[in-house]
C-alpha cells in the first residue's frame, strides 16, 4: 500500500458512530417522515384505565367510534368549559364544601321550626294541674 492511495475502508466511520464495525451507533435523525395524507394519531400519556374503559363503553353504546365520541361529546364538554371561563368542571370532592353549607343550613331550619314549635306547647300548657284536669274556670 502506497501513501497516495485512497483507503478502502468498506465500513467508513460516521459521526456519532464507535470506531468498532461490530457495534456501530446509528445516527439519530428524529421522526421518520410521513408518508400518508392520513392525519397523525394522538397518544394521550396518563390516562387511568378505568376512564379509557370508560370511554370506550360510552362510545360502544352511543353508536360511534372513538374518533367520533371524541370529536363531538369530548368538544361539547370542552366547549361548555370554555363558555363557563376559567372555572373547571365540578367533581365530587369539589361539592363537598357546598354540601356541607347546605345541609347546614336546612338543619338549622328544622331545627328552628321545632323550637318554634316547642315554644308555643309551653305557652299553651296548663298553668296548674287543676286547670290541666277541669279546664279554664
Amino acid at each position: 500500500m502506497t501513501t497516495n492511495e485512497p483507503d478502502h475502508n468498506p465500513n467508513p466511520q460516521k459521526a456519532g458512530q464507535t470506531e468498532t464495525p461490530e457495534s456501530p451507533t446509528p445516527l439519530k435523525t428524529g421522526r421518520p417522515n410521513r408518508d400518508t395524507l392520513e392525519p397523525a394519531r394522538w397518544t394521550i400519556r396518563g390516562i387511568e384505565t378505568d376512564t379509557r374503559l370508560t370511554i370506550e363503553k360510552a362510545a360502544e353504546r352511543s353508536g360511534k367510534t372513538l374518533g367520533q365520541f371524541f370529536n363531538t361529546e369530548l368538544r361539547e364538554a370542552a366547549v361548555n368549559v370554555l363558555k363557563k371561563g376559567n372555572q373547571p368542571p365540578a367533581r365530587p370532592e369539589d361539592l363537598v364544601g357546598d354540601l356541607v353549607e347546605k345541609l347546614k343550613t336546612e338543619l338549622q331550619a328544622s331545627q328552628a321550626t321545632e323550637l318554634q314549635s316547642i315554644r308555643d306547647a309551653i305557652e299553651r300548657r296548663p298553668a296548674s294541674l287543676r286547670e290541666w284536669l277541669f279546664g279554664k274556670r
